[in-house]
């Protein structure tokens, strides 16, 4: 890569960074270009110069985002020593430190599922979705489920469970310690996939 080439690819980082900051804090709608252009500290001309329009710059802000997701959160069902409730816990901790120490690409990645958006952003939120929903799936599929029960809802119930902590504990994790915050997530999330497990009646 020449030094033209590592300039360029800096620059693109830095606005995409600056657009990842404003969109999630303003959503798409309301995101300013010439916020965008204050933070990265480019001229808007310079910002048209690699990117075509405002969905493009917010398309590769999102993108940025859940691919940083995908590198930082996996999960690999290769230890016998873990159990099922060992790889529930480890994802949705795993999951819960990421977003717990990039806020913002929590915040931009629930809008593009939530909120009036453009079409191709909601295909990569749909994206996000899916890649999630197959790493615990893999690890359903793992388990020697109790033949009174179905495989799929035992899949939903851990999501559910899953997301309603994270919603939980996300919304004062501003006002908290990052590490108090992510050791109330665990122990809350993992005492509550232990009672699915083992069962609450004694």
């Amino acid at each position: 890569m020449s030094d033209k080439d590592i300039q360029n690819a800096e620059v693109k980082e830095k606005i995409i960074k600056a657009a990842i900051e404003e969109f999630a804090e303003n959503g798409y709608k309301a995101a300013s270009t010439n916020s965008i252009c204050k933070k990265a500290k480019v001229s808007k001309g310079l910002i048209y110069y690699y990117f075509k329009s405002k969905e493009e710059i917010y398309l590769n802000a999102l993108k940025f985002a859940i691919d940083e997701f995908k590198e930082n959160v996996t999960i690999q069902i290769n230890d016998n020593s873990k159990n099922g409730i060992n790889y529930i816990s480890e994802y949705f901790d795993t999951k819960f430190k990421f977003f717990r120490e990039n806020p913002l690409y929590s915040k931009l990645i629930i809008n593009s599922l939530l909120n009036d958006n453009t079409e191709e952003a909601k295909k990569l939120g749909e994206e996000f979705q899916r890649y999630n929903n197959s790493l615990i799936f893999e690890i359903i599929k793992s388990i020697d489920i109790n033949p009174k029960f179905n495989r799929e809802k035992a899949f939903e119930l851990v999501l559910m469970i899953g997301e309603k902590l994270e919603e939980k504990h996300m919304k004062d994790i501003e006002n908290k310690q990052k590490d108090t915050a992510i050791e109330e997530f665990r122990k809350d999330h993992k005492l509550m996939i232990e009672m699915v497990f083992e069962g609450i009646d004694k």
